[in-house]
């Protein structure tokens, strides 16, 4: 592992049409974030499909389906191959008091203590927070598995009320390494006040199938309750898949100094904005970005749901490097980003782009609303060796950071604008669209939708997205599935959603 994340997030500023943006300043800033919403009821590396135990590996710019609302598309026990016990299983109940050898002796919660190589049934219940840190031997995993009615190890003790309703921890720590934790969506992490719902910190960590909470609270403006970030990532070989990460005083996930990652299928939301610049409470900087990278790279972003941060943006890459970090050592390179759905009209970008190289935006949505020169994706400096192809983007911006279109380095064609501020250079079959006739979203004027689906990004027909885009060729690899599944052609959608 590489350096962690150095301070939250960064971007905003002042805006070349006299607005400030959604943005704020990262060391130091003062832009006060607005208050938030209520609470709503690879190319080198391989993704893995959830945690099967037949799991499969997607090529360069393919993917698994999509998720919506973080369900898990093919956990382990739903694939219908059950788990196979040899005397390393154990049994984890709420209200028992047993050894764990079957469901009718379970413990009561997680042991201090797991064996390596051995799976660990979670029933139905209330759990405390865990910190798992068993060294390491070689590449012996230990598996914690939601229990479910087709995969739930022995028969003896076993009711069928144990797979329904939730499984619901305290906050998660990763330590070590190699542990492949997947609650099946019927799993919950709840944050405590000012901390972390979900650290992983080890290499070689898999984590599906759970709801992140932040569980953030307020009173009289200021932060009484809940977590400052709902994820953090600093291990290497992580693959985050299939959850829902909502709900967070600051960030939905920071990710620092990591390499191969594979987060796919998830759905991050509802970020506040609450910290020290707006005296909003104890979050360093309470500048709220869905994802925050810094220092990542050989990972990929696939097939993921962002929408409703308050002051940042979906997606940030940078923080700043040069200034906070170890310079281009830290900057992020070989990332992939493909059919991921971006909305953030509440903020002033949708995503920003510097101290990068190598980054591949393929068949995405960055969709927010028209802000005079914002309301897209803002690209700053040291960007080099940057592919964008099928996306639709509201716009791109890059004077707000200090950014500059360099021909030789910034590459793309097939992508719709909503407007063209004359800033990137169009290629010849860029289409300028105000609206892209989406299913249940408008165009670059409005107006926002508070809690939008995938389905609402579809685009309808007589939409200037479809059937208009690249194919691909060998060094631009189009992801052979969009966000739901569904195969692509040789004129594919722009967009995330053939």
């Amino acid at each position: 592992m590489a350096a962690m994340v150095l301070a939250a997030c960064g971007g905003g500023g002042d805006g070349e049409d006299g607005t400030t943006s959604g943005g704020a300043t990262s060391a130091g800033g003062t832009t006060q974030p607005t208050s938030g919403p209520d609470e709503p009821g690879t190319s080198g590396a391989a993704t893995t499909a959830m945690l099967s135990t037949t799991s499969t590996s997607a090529g360069p710019g393919e993917t698994t389906a999509g998720t919506e609302g973080g369900e898990t598309g093919a956990s382990e026990g739903e694939t219908g191959e059950a788990t196979e016990c040899a005397d390393n299983c154990h049994y984890i109940r709420g209200g028992a008091n047993g050894g764990g050898g079957d469901w009718e002796d379970a413990l009561p919660a997680l042991p201090e203590v797991l064996e390596r190589g051995h799976v660990y049934f979670v029933a139905a219940g209330d759990y405390p927070g865990y910190v798992f840190d068993d060294p390491e031997a070689g590449d012996a995993e230990i598996r914690v598995l939601r229990a479910s009615a087709a995969d739930h190890g022995t028969e003896v003790g076993w009711a069928a009320a144990y797979a329904e309703g939730e499984a619901t921890f305290g906050p998660l720590a990763f330590i070590s390494g190699r542990y492949a934790v997947d609650g099946r969506a019927a799993a919950r992490s709840v944050g405590a006040f000012e901390g972390t719902v979900v650290d992983i910190a080890g290499d070689a960590v898999r984590f599906a199938g759970f709801d992140v909470d932040g569980a953030f609270a307020a009173q009289d403006g200021l932060h009484v309750g809940g977590s400052c970030t709902a994820m953090s990532i600093a291990g290497d070989d992580v693959v985050v898949a299939g959850n829902r990460i909502h709900d967070a005083a600051d960030d939905g996930v920071t990710i620092g100094g990591v390499a191969r990652l594979a987060f796919t299928g998830n759905v991050v939301h509802t970020l506040y904005g609450c910290g020290t610049d707006g005296g909003c409470g104890q979050c360093y900087n309470g500048h709220s970005d869905g994802l925050e990278l810094f220092a990542v790279v050989d990972s990929e972003f696939v097939g993921n749901l962002i929408y409703d941060m308050t002051s940042t943006s979906a997606v940030f890459f940078g923080n700043w490097a040069d200034e906070l970090g170890m310079g281009p050592e830290d900057y992020c390179e070989n990332v992939l980003l493909a059919n991921n759905i971006l909305y953030s009209p509440e903020t002033g970008f949708v995503a920003y782009i510097e101290d990068a190289r190598g980054v591949r935006l393929i068949n995405n949505v960055l969709w927010g609303l028209h802000m005079g020169a914002y309301g897209g994706l803002s690209i700053g400096t040291h960007v080099a060796d940057l592919d964008m192809y099928n996306n639709a983007i509201l716009s791109i911006n890059y004077t707000h950071i200090g950014g500059m279109y360099d021909p030789a380095e910034h590459r793309g064609d097939y992508n719709l604008f909503a407007y063209s501020l004359g800033q990137w250079q169009d290629g010849p079959h860029d289409v300028v669209a105000v609206d892209p006739l989406f299913m249940g979203i408008s165009g670059g004027e409005g107006p926002a939708v508070d809690a939008p689906t995938p389905a609402d990004f579809t685009p309808q027909v007589g939409s200037p997205l479809r059937d208009v885009g690249y194919a691909g060729d060998a060094d631009i690899v189009v992801p052979a599935t969009d966000f739901f599944g569904a195969m692509r052609d040789e004129t594919p959608n722009l967009g995330a959603i053939e």
